[in-house]
């Protein structure tokens, strides 16, 4: 636009004053940006004119508009404003957030009326494209007038109101100080020109400073569309989308500038997590508060993998990383989800449970065991002689071992039953006080009772509920055979005692079955080519031992009420990680046990770090199947065993049959039902798979959905719970009366595409989901298990 002068005598004289004044402030403030931004940024503030005002004509002063289209081109906006320090703390750093750059769910609302002076600047066809290329639907989650942000997860029944004509002129005196510091560079050919049309005083067309009248209407026609329009709470929207753009533009500027392994990494979800050790709530995006949903969900996985260590050089100082080799081996995070249904809201806090052991790492620049076998699969960056070196014994510091396989609720240990004990395979137990996750110590099993021997320990306890005892299976490694024993800790005997013990081969026994009267612990086939004297000498349990496919898998029955051994069974050679329930059958003296079967434990060895971390390449995970094991005739098999003085070649054969064809994992029933008959199974399946319906035993990429089976109909469909890109943790049911699937599904879901994690709760019967509330940070994936506590 060119703007009309009238009046040439009183324009000159204005220039000169004009200019007079300008030189003066530029000398005074250093910068012409910074004077043009709080000019424009405090309209209420108007320049001294005292100088021009008498020399400037009332014709200048009718063609006010045209004036303030040229100093609109001329004067750029830029905020110096920093938004509330707060307000930045409680918004996460990561990658993604929780805001989007889609502006149309705004651009499609009517906007509301512009005023004659803005209306001026621009043609009406032109308003719209500009308000849609500048503003943004960023707005503070903090606010509770301020409406909320948009959110791919969130609802959007109730569209934001559209932007006050004060934000439309600042986005419209945005695009034009651009568009005149663009057109001036290019003028100018160099970046001196560039910076006088950019920063100093306002020029017209033809080269001269605008006359203080000008000015003065350029100020008055931004005044009145900002004065009686921008109250505080649109300035605080103001200022807080522009710390938003200048944390989005940071993080899409790293995000840049990472490697396309690093955020490969990023996207995998098996990335190092933070900790919050204060209470936050979360907000809601999808959904509302279920009723009646009142306690705390307990999750236990990986939260540090990497650990950045120095190597001091003769010249210089290198910094390294040590890395997990297997996701089961990795420092855990421990995190608690708690509901209030009195206020209706979620509140989050979590805590990583081994930082002593991460600073032993750094300053040994490995991990220096204190067992054999003490890690899955992991290569210790540590020489032979470390052998030799004095280990430190389990209750030396709280946060010293890493425990993270499983967690058990209110488990008599140290004289209190108030605490949640994490466990893990090499008998070591982390007291957590379940308020602030504080680890309050770690012991040994033979600390709580000398009685209890082993090295190795399952890490998933059994719990029966209704006598209040917590089982679990040591294995004692010697150098020819290894001694299995049964234990129990309960709150008429914290001290414990052990409820029997017999001899096999060494075995990963990850977990176990108990019914009202029996203790039913599997033992699977492997071998060790050295015996204990390979174990003695190693740091990964999957090094010593190799899974044998040539023997079978041995059912060691063992009676809690004569604490001895019962029987023993034998079925064909396979691995499980995970039992469902076991259910004793009164009428035919059996015992049924259902778990999810592999052909043999590559589950493990493919649990491996650099596989995972690399979904572009769909890594597939071996497949499992749901298989009932039925042990029958215990009475009468009982009498054999003792009379054959168990003879385990003249066992009798556990006859077993597909329970499920579909591959799943991490599987949870109603914790009401435990040891009792069940119908209906909820786990982690593949979405694909499930939903076309491929033949049993295909393997997949991770677990990426929910489902619902039914156990005792295999022709009923699945429900299935599944979002893109998503992949949610092991699924906790809560009940809520005494039907079986009426409750609730927690589980936590990781987001590779946003780089975040957020709680979905889904209606048990009917697979609805009921809510969806985004989490501070992104949880890693994992295998790792979930407690729901009232």
């Amino acid at each position: 636009m060119t703007a009309g002068i009238t009046d040439s005598g009183a324009v000159q004289n204005g220039q000169e004053a004009t200019m007079d004044t300008a030189k003066k402030a530029n000398r005074r403030e250093g910068s012409g940006r910074e004077s043009s931004a709080e000019a424009v940024a405090q309209p209420e503030e108007k320049p001294d004119t005292s100088a021009t005002e008498n020399a400037s004509s009332q014709s200048a002063t009718d063609n006010a508009p045209s004036k303030v289209s040229t100093e609109i081109k001329s004067a750029p906006l830029h905020s110096t404003e920093e938004a509330d320090p707060n307000t930045e703390q409680e918004r996460p750093e990561t990658l993604g957030g929780e805001l989007v750059d889609d502006v149309s769910s705004i651009a499609d609302e009517p906007m509301p009326a512009v005023s004659a002076d803005v209306q001026s600047v621009v043609s009406p066809g032109e308003t719209d494209r500009l308000i849609q290329s500048q503003l943004s639907p960023v707005t503070s989650r903090t606010s509770s007038k301020a409406p909320a942000a948009s959110h791919p997860l969130e609802s959007h029944e109730q569209a934001p109101p559209g932007p006050s004509p004060a934000t439309m002129a600042s986005a419209i005196l945005m695009r034009d100080s651009d568009t005149v510091r663009a057109s001036g560079s290019g003028a100018a050919g160099g970046s001196g020109e560039s910076e006088r049309t950019a920063f100093s005083t306002p020029m017209q067309a033809s080269g001269s400073p605008l006359s203080s009248t000008s000015m003065r209407a350029l100020y008055t026609g931004i005044s009145e569309a900002t004065d009686d329009e921008e109250d505080s709470e649109d300035r605080q929207r103001r200022l807080f989308r522009a710390a938003e753009r200048r944390r989005l533009d940071k993080e899409q500027m790293q995000q840049n500038n990472m490697s396309s392994d690093e955020l490969e990494i990023l996207r995998s979800g098996l990335s190092n997590a933070r900790e919050f050790v204060k209470p936050s709530e979360l907000r809601i995006l999808n959904g509302a508060f279920p009723d009646g949903l009142r306690g705390s969900l307990f999750l236990l996985g990986p939260g540090q993998i990497d650990i950045k260590y120095n190597v001091q050089r003769e010249l210089e100082q290198a910094t390294r990383v040590f890395t997990y080799g297997n996701i089961m081996d990795a420092l855990p995070l421990l995190t608690k989800i708690s509901f209030d249904p009195a206020a209706k809201t979620i509140t989050h806090r979590s805590r990583l449970l081994a930082k002593q052991a991460a600073g032993r790492i750094q300053m040994e620049h490995g991990v220096n065991t204190k067992v054999p076998g003490a890690l899955y699969l992991t290569n210790t960056n540590q020489s032979v002689l470390s052998k030799f070196i004095p280990k430190a014994s389990h209750q030396a510091m709280p946060e010293g071992e890493c425990c993270s396989q499983d967690i058990q609720l209110f488990m008599p240990l140290q004289g209190s039953s108030q605490n949640i004990v994490c466990t893990n395979h090499v008998g070591a137990l982390q007291n957590i006080d379940p308020v602030d996750l504080r680890p309050r110590s770690t012991v040994e099993y033979k600390s709580v009772n000398r009685a209890f021997k082993g090295t190795l320990s399952c890490p998933h306890m059994q719990h029966d509920s209704n006598a209040r005892e917590h089982f679990t299976v040591l294995q004692d490694v010697g150098f020819r055979s290894t001694t299995f024993s049964v234990i129990c800790i309960s709150e008429a005997q914290p001290e414990g005692y052990v409820v029997a013990s017999f001899t096999a081969q060494a075995s990963i026994v990850h977990s176990f079955a108990i019914t009202q009267d029996y203790v039913v612990v599997p033992v699977y086939p492997y071998d060790s080519p050295l015996g204990g004297i390979s174990y003695r000498w190693s740091d990964s349990l999957l090094e010593t031992l190799s899974f044998d496919h040539s023997q079978p898998v041995l059912f060691y029955v063992i009676s809690r009420e004569y604490r001895r051994v019962q029987c023993v069974y034998r079925a064909p050679t396979f691995f499980a990680l995970h039992q469902i329930n076991a259910v004793q059958e009164t009428a035919t003296d059996s015992v049924a046990i259902d778990m999810v079967t592999y052909e043999d434990d590559a589950i493990l060895r493919r649990l491996q770090t650099s596989n995972l971390r690399k979904p572009s390449s769909a890594f597939p995970v071996p497949a499992g199947v749901v298989r009932r094991f039925q042990l029958n005739g215990i009475t009468m098999e009982a009498s054999r065993y003792a009379s054959t003085k168990g003879n385990i070649s003249l066992a009798p054969p556990a006859h077993s049959r597909i329970l499920l064809n579909e591959q799943v994992e991490l599987c949870q029933i109603n914790p009401m039902l435990a040891m009792y008959p069940y119908t209906f199974v909820y786990a982690l399946g593949h979405s694909e798979i499930l939903r076309k319906q491929l033949r049993p035993g295909i393997e997949g990429a991770l677990y990426d959905c929910i489902v619902k089976l039914n156990v005792n109909d295999s022709s009923a469909p699945p429900l299935i719970w599944s979002r893109a890109h998503c992949y949610p943790s092991e699924p906790v049911f809560v009940p809520k009366n005494d039907q079986e699937d009426d409750g609730y599904i927690l589980s936590v879901f990781f987001d590779s595409m946003r780089i975040t994690s957020c709680l979905v709760v889904l209606d048990a019967a009917t697979f609805k989901e009921l809510l969806i509330a985004q989490l501070p940070t992104a949880i890693p994936v994992s295998f790792g298990h979930g407690k729901f506590a009232i």
